[in-house]
């Protein structure tokens, strides 16, 4: 079973991304603060995909996904965010990035395609 873990503060939508993706076959796990998910993605192996809120309370996805990016890891994560400039920014840097609130076949196909590589 392929496993994902959800960094996203906004705990409605972390259960509702938590509960699309049980339905494709996942193995999900939550956090809802940035400085417990830069421990947690530091210390531990790495799920096949991590969900990652750009903005965060205590530590920003932003410097968790830098820290990703530096170990190799770059290509597990999918950033989300609702600016759309971040978005973008990130994704011409080659970074798998959606806008939320993204349709659920667009998250699930992201999420589909980072696991497969």
């Amino acid at each position: 079973m392929k496993t994902m873990l959800i960094v996203e503060d906004d705990r409605d939508l972390a259960n509702l991304f938590k509960i699309v993706m049980e339905m494709c076959g996942f193995d999900v796990q939550m956090i809802h603060d940035g400085r417990q998910g830069l421990d947690v993605l530091t210390d531990q192996s790495l799920p096949d995909v991590v969900m990652l809120d750009m903005h965060l309370p205590g530590v920003s996805g932003e410097e968790i996904y830098a820290a990703l990016k530096a170990r190799g890891e770059g290509r597990r994560v999918l950033l989300c965010s609702a600016d759309v400039q971040l978005v973008e920014h990130y994704r011409a840097l080659g970074a798998n990035a959606l806008t939320k609130p993204a349709p659920v076949d667009d998250l699930q196909r992201a999420v589909l395609e980072i696991a497969a590589r």
